[in-house]
């Protein structure tokens, strides 16, 4: 009797093991029904941006930020360079299509964070964007007009941020291989300032700009391009110095030498003589000034021999193009060249075209 009650035990407990085991392998389940996700596991798609990406020192970037969630709040964050940790900004929310954007102005390279905290129906969410900044590099240079070798030419240096005791390279292009190469390097003052006075010993076109190595704060930075054009100050021509006053044209150049007492003083473009009428050849001497002038001639023109004349220019463009053959035989300047030029320059002043 005792065996058959323990044997009909043994099948009940077995049969509701079936029981149990069924139900959790493929039974139905109230809140699995329909498929539906488990509560706050949908993505919110949160997106952070930053333009422009690199930005110079004081300048802003504009960060923008999209959820799927209208009117979400979100949680702005900042992380410089170097720190541990993100520091919260503040709270900012979105417009009724997800959106917001809004300016910052980073004193170094940045990180951004939005963070989302989720709700019932949506996920927690957060999104990064990273601002480079890099400093803002002035280059300026005492130079206006002719440079010639061996002249004194202060070039000054200013970085913002600043950066005290940082090092900047003033560099000039090297055509010849076609880079930058340094010709000085200057450590900043206290005032993130630094001089020097070059004395260019080739002659030529030169291009200079300054650059700065980047920090832990901020990336690389360059100034614009100064370009300058030194000559020769040797007298190659062989100008007599016995002149207090001399025009050189030199034809093959485009260009307008003014000589006082045998040394250059300034170097102008011009615009020549086309094929059919060439621009003279020869010594001659300005024998009649002119003011008042319009048109071709622009405001003032100089007679050398007959009508052909050194005078102003109503095409100013033709003086960037090269080679500049345009004119009816006479030297064409620009005008606030021919101005400067007509008060130093007197009648009898010698005018040499050369080859």
């Amino acid at each position: 009797m005792h065996a058959l009650l323990n044997k009909a035990s043994l099948i009940v407990v077995l049969a509701l093991l079936l029981v149990v085991t069924g139900a959790a392998a493929g039974g139905p389940s109230v809140a699995g029904a329909a498929g539906a996700p488990p509560t706050g596991s949908t993505d919110p798609g949160l997106t952070l941006s930053a333009t422009p990406g690199s930005v110079s020192g004081g300048n802003s970037a504009r960060l923008a930020v999209h959820i799927a969630v209208p009117g979400a709040i979100l949680q702005l964050s900042r992380r410089y360079v170097g720190e541990s940790e993100f520091t919260p900004l503040r709270s900012v929310t979105t417009d009724a299509h997800g959106d917001l954007s809004w300016a910052v102005w980073p004193r170094g390279s940045a990180t951004y964070k939005v963070e989302f905290a989720g709700t019932a129906e949506w996920a927690p969410a957060y999104a990064e964007a990273r601002v480079e900044v890099r400093p803002k590099v002035t280059l300026t240079t005492t130079a206006d007009g002719t440079i010639f070798t061996g002249d004194r030419v202060t070039l000054r240096v200013r970085v913002a941020p600043d950066r005290p005791g940082g090092v900047v390279e003033v560099q000039r292009w090297d055509s010849g291989v076609g880079t930058w190469a340094v010709l000085k390097s200057l450590t900043l003052d206290r005032d993130s300032k630094a001089r020097w006075v070059w004395r260019p010993s080739q002659a030529g076109r030169q291009k200079l700009r300054a650059r700065i190595a980047a920090d832990a704060e901020h990336v690389a930075a360059v100034s614009g391009v100064r370009r300058l054009e030194v000559f020769d100050a040797s007298n190659p021509y062989g100008v007599p110095s016995k002149y207090p006053h001399l025009i050189l044209v030199d034809l093959s150049q485009y260009k307008l030498y003014y000589y006082e007492h045998g040394r250059v003083v300034r170097v102008f473009d011009c615009v020549l003589g086309r094929p059919s009428l060439p621009t003279p050849r020869g010594h001659y001497h300005i024998y009649a000034k002119d003011a008042h002038m319009y048109g071709p001639y622009g405001p003032l023109r100089m007679r050398y021999l007959g009508a052909y004349a050194i005078h102003g220019t109503n095409e100013p463009w033709l003086l960037s193009r090269y080679p500049r053959n345009y004119s009816h035989g006479c030297t064409r300047l620009s005008n606030s060249h021919i101005l400067w030029l007509f008060d130093r320059v007197h009648v009898g002043t010698p005018v040499w075209n050369v080859p």
